[in-house]
């Protein structure tokens, strides 16, 4: 009897350690971020919730290890080494800094690397064309449809002949924004008036140079988007509407429009391309991925309009797209 009991009792401790040595360890997916900021912040939580739902739980099956540089291009490598020390199967990079960075600090050339809103990653030398990743990277561009953009602008500000956008010349992104929507403007009839800005510092002044346009266009540019109400604190002086490619600010009374394709959306997307390459397969067997038109939305602030002494189109008044 007791030989019996005995025996039992071995073979549940071989059950029990069976069972924890086949246990596996959650899969740990870094995310290197700019800055916090409310537009980069959707598309970590898209990124985050869209890999929930293909099966990749935080908590469970998968930990996250975040790190941002707090908007401090030097820090970014700092950033990027603590992450990489965790031992990642991937890692979301986001914006174009830190992605560009990424190449040559994650040492570990097997950690294969997701980008997300970055505008052109052909130009930033992230892949080598729009059909396939590269040897390191793959993600979700969130290159705008700046005619969508313009022919919507159009009709939010019918009487628009002139509009003025800020950029940053250091940032690539930015430069190759400039381009598009140079492009987007003739096309739409509309004269632009582009100011460069180096610095948060310059933002006030340089804003001010664009007081005789009809409405201003915010970029999604990592510069412009955290300086917005340095920005919007001239143009409301000025009684210039802001459409911004961002949509968070439009809810803190900001800016008066938003038409952009969503962050949340754009993180998701990555998210699809980082499940791939967490089930085995190389980034060289994917392809960038672009908003589509569904995937943009608009947001108009009525309170905004009325406070710059501007008339929301009757167009738009039965839209489900107010805020207030």
């Amino acid at each position: 009897m007791l030989g019996k009991l005995l025996g039992r009792l071995v073979a549940g401790t071989a059950l029990v350690a069976s069972c924890a040595a086949g246990a596996q360890e959650p899969v740990v997916v870094g995310i290197a971020n700019f800055g916090p900021h409310p537009a980069l912040d959707q598309s970590v939580s898209g990124f985050k919730q869209e890999l929930a739902r293909l099966g990749y739980v935080d908590g469970k099956n998968v930990r996250f290890v975040y790190s941002d540089a707090n908007f401090t291009p030097a820090m970014i490598p700092q950033i990027l080494n603590q992450i990489e020390a965790n031992k990642p199967s991937v890692i979301l990079t986001v914006t174009t800094p830190v992605s560009q960075a990424a190449i040559t600090s994650v040492s570990d050339k097997r950690i294969p690397l997701v980008f997300v809103l970055i505008s052109d990653p052909v130009a930033a030398g992230l892949v080598p064309n729009w059909n396939q990743g590269g040897p390191r990277f793959v993600g979700s561009a969130s290159a705008m449809d700046y005619d969508a953009v313009l022919e919507f602008a159009r009709q939010i500000f019918p009487d628009a002949k002139k509009f003025g956008v800020l950029y940053a010349p250091g940032e690539a992104n930015d430069v190759v924004a400039m381009k598009s929507i140079e492009g987007a403007a003739k096309r739409a009839g509309l004269a632009l008036q582009a100011v460069s800005v180096d610095s948060a510092i310059d933002v006030q002044q340089r804003t001010q140079m664009l007081s005789g346009v009809d409405f201003v266009y915010a970029i999604g540019s990592s510069l412009v988007q955290s300086s917005m109400p340095a920005l919007a604190s001239v143009t409301d002086r000025y009684r210039i509407p802001i459409l911004s490619a961002e949509t968070e600010l439009i809810k803190k009374g900001v800016v008066a429009v938003s038409y952009a394709a969503s962050y949340q959306v754009q993180g998701a997307h990555a998210a699809r391309l980082a499940a791939e390459l967490l089930k085995g397969r190389k980034t060289t067997d994917l392809a960038p991925i672009k908003p589509g038109r569904k995937d943009y939305a608009a947001l108009i602030s009525r309170k905004k309009f009325a406070q710059l002494g501007k008339p929301v189109p009757a167009a738009f008044e039965h839209c489900n797209c107010f805020v207030d």
